[in-house]
């Protein structure tokens, strides 16, 4: 399968293609590293579904505005239009009838990547409507959300719907970052200070009373937040046996955790999408039930590697890249409303 993710634009990162499991920058044809990236063999979230299929790519439409996409015959394209709705003389070239007319036999896929545009829950924002425009016009619409039914009833007058998550190159992460692990526990403090809620305060209490050794990302006033490389990152927090990230917000993903449960660290707290999904035991930031949970880890053998192998059972089989590989193979591609789960089974009303 000829597999394209197109986004309208991005400016964090450049177009680029999959051979031999190595991204190669599109323009360059030389090993290709973002910001974001672990190095040139692994990539993180969105970026992973190309790295799905032979010779899969990533093109920024931004790129190629003035001199047109590629000529090749892609048989499936995951389409993302969010910075260009209600912006036409700014993205005159992001409109689903080009991608149409240049990929005649492709199947467009609606790709909601980001939830919102605008204000959360603000259905009626304008950039809002005109997704469900965009979105009444492809062949079938993806989502790696699986508990936002409101939301896609919402979006869903006439195409499928799926649940497809978000891929994870476990193969990548479990052999370079599992391994023993310190008796410690990683704050997670992620740059939005909303996210962080009590997460330094809670460590900090569960490290004092049960003599766990206390880690997080130091950083000093006027310093770059992302001044670490991301490998380094991964390394550290990886090397602890706990991880703790009490994010408050339910419509974030939460993509941090499958990083963690990849590496066999134990997760703890949160509200985000796949804390729920990956860790229900833990997807809380009720502190006496995480206290619980964190001291029988620490006493109880059994108790802890079940933490870790429920985790990673879950993981593989819904983030593994021969799981999302056959979600998309097997999309259904009919006309009526509803919604296709992990399974491929379908339901006339959202769940």
């Amino acid at each position: 399968m000829k597999f394209a993710l197109i986004i309208d634009a991005v400016w964090n990162i450049e177009s680029y293609y999959v051979k031999n499991n190595v991204g190669y920058n599109w323009w360059t044809n030389e090993p290709y590293t973002y910001n974001h990236s672990v190095d040139e063999n692994c990539y993180l979230n969105t970026w992973n579904y190309p790295w799905l299929f032979k010779d899969g790519c990533f093109l920024n439409w931004h790129e190629f505005k003035d001199k047109g996409l590629p000529n090749t015959d892609y048989d499936v394209i995951f389409l993302v239009l969010e910075r260009s709705l209600c912006r036409e003389s700014d993205f005159p070239y992001a409109k689903i009838e080009n991608i149409r007319k240049q990929y005649p036999n492709a199947k467009v896929v609606g790709f909601i990547k980001e939830m919102w545009m605008g204000d959360p829950y603000n259905y009626d924002h304008p950039k809002q409507i005109a997704r469900k425009e965009f979105l009444s016009e492809c062949d079938a619409v993806v989502t790696n959300r699986p508990w936002i039914s409101e939301y896609l009833e919402k979006l869903n007058d006439s195409k499928p719907f799926h649940y497809i998550a978000q891929p994870h190159n476990i193969g990548y992460f479990y052999p370079t970052f599992s391994g023993d692990k310190d008796r410690a526990l990683w704050a997670y403090l992620p740059n939005p200070l909303d996210r962080r809620a009590d997460t330094y305060d809670f460590a900090k209490y569960l490290c004092d009373k049960y003599n766990v050794e206390l880690r997080f990302k130091p950083l000093t006033e006027g310093q770059a937040f992302d001044y670490m490389p991301l490998k380094e990152f991964v390394q550290k927090w990886s090397s602890c046996l706990f991880h703790l990230n009490m994010d408050p917000i339910t419509y974030f993903p939460g993509n941090q955790i499958t990083q963690v449960v990849s590496t066999g660290t134990i997760h703890l707290g949160g509200l985000n999408d796949n804390h729920r999904f990956l860790a229900p035991d833990t997807a809380t930031n009720d502190k006496d039930k995480l206290e619980e949970i964190f001291e029988r880890c620490l006493n109880n053998e059994e108790f802890r590697n079940k933490q870790i192998t429920d985790a990673w059972t879950i993981l593989n089989t819904h983030f593994g890249f021969d799981t999302v590989r056959k979600q998309i193979e097997n999309l259904n591609y009919d006309n009526k409303k509803g919604w296709y789960n992990f399974q491929g089974e379908y339901n006339e009303r959202l769940q």
